[in-house]
Parts: structure tokens; sequence; C-alpha cells
């Protein structure tokens, strides 16, 4: 009788101690879950608020040329980066139908276009917007309306034209051809 004691003894002292570490380990359990979720909703507090600020809808006040500029010397030196553009005349600086981009609208001798930059004036944008709810195409709306050059007849040499027409008329059409 005495045997059959013993193993009872020490059976509930293993089922006792099983007990303890179990219950110790829930505990453990319950503090790293609590834990996460109070980080989480922490990371959500904070990138919330700071992505609010980002987004804002008034931005700079609802008038983004009081806290960014692009002058005329800064967009040629821009311009000078790309070999295909250096040679572009800037008619005019404004800021796009997208908020944090500029549109330059350029001659390149005698041909027309637009280009993009933004803000931080690290980037170009080449291609078209578009304008979702309508489909116009504000790259072409800005294109059609850069003023067309007009040329000082005044500086072309007119030693030995070839006149059709009256040379005296008070509008002249100049054409220039290359013969070889």
């Amino acid at each position: 009788m005495l045997v059959i004691l013993k193993q009872v003894e020490v059976k509930s002292e293993i089922e006792t101690k099983n007990y303890t570490i179990g219950r110790k380990g829930d505990d453990v359990m319950h503090k790293i879950r609590l834990f996460v979720m109070l980080f989480i909703v922490f990371l959500f507090l904070v990138l919330t608020s700071t992505l609010t600020y980002s987004f804002s809808t008034s931005g700079c006040e609802g008038d983004c040329k009081r806290c960014h500029s692009l002058s005329n010397q800064e967009a040629n030196a821009i311009l000078k980066k790309i070999k295909e553009l250096s040679h572009a005349r800037i008619t005019n600086i404004q800021l796009s139908p997208v908020k944090s981009l500029w549109e330059i609208s350029l001659d390149d001798r005698g041909r027309k276009g637009v280009i993009y930059v933004d803000f931080s004036k690290k980037y170009i944008v080449f291609g078209n917007i578009v304008e979702t709810s309508t489909g116009a195409n504000k790259t072409v709306e800005s294109i059609q309306n850069i003023p067309i050059g007009k040329t000082d007849f005044s500086k072309i040499s007119l030693a030995t034209p070839f006149v059709i027409g009256n040379a005296n008329a008070p509008k002249k059409v100049v054409v220039f051809s290359d013969p070889d």
C-alpha cells in the first residue's frame, strides 16, 4: 500500500507543476498580444496623422505659387541638361493641371511642345496629361495656346529674292528652299 501512495503523490506534483507553467505561459502570451495590439494602434495613429497633412486639400493654403517657384533661369538650366531641349526657347511657365508639377511651354525651332517639371526640380515628365472625368487632353490644349512666333522681315536678306506677285503688297510670304 505504501508504494501506491508514492506514485499518486508524484503524479499530483507533476500535474501541479504543469498547471503552474501553463498559467505563466498564458500570462506572457496575453502580455505579448496586448503589446502588439497597442503597437499597431500607435502606428495607425501616427501614420494617419502624417498622411492627412501630406495629402491635405489646401496644400500651400490653396496657392502653390506662395511656396514654390520656377524662374526662367532655373527652367533654362534644367533644359540645358537634356541635349534634345538645349536649344528650346521657353515661352511660358505656369502651374500644370496636376498639382506639384510646373508646365513649361517650349518653342524649339518652330516646333511647339510642353514638358512638366516637379516642384523639387529633380524630375522632368514628358507626355500627355488627360483629365479622367472628361477625357480632355490638357497637354494638347496647352500646346494649342502657345503663340506662333513671328519673323521680323527686316532681318531677312532680300538682296536677290524671287518675287511672285506684287512686291509692295501689304502682306508677304517668304519661302525658304535649298536647291542643293
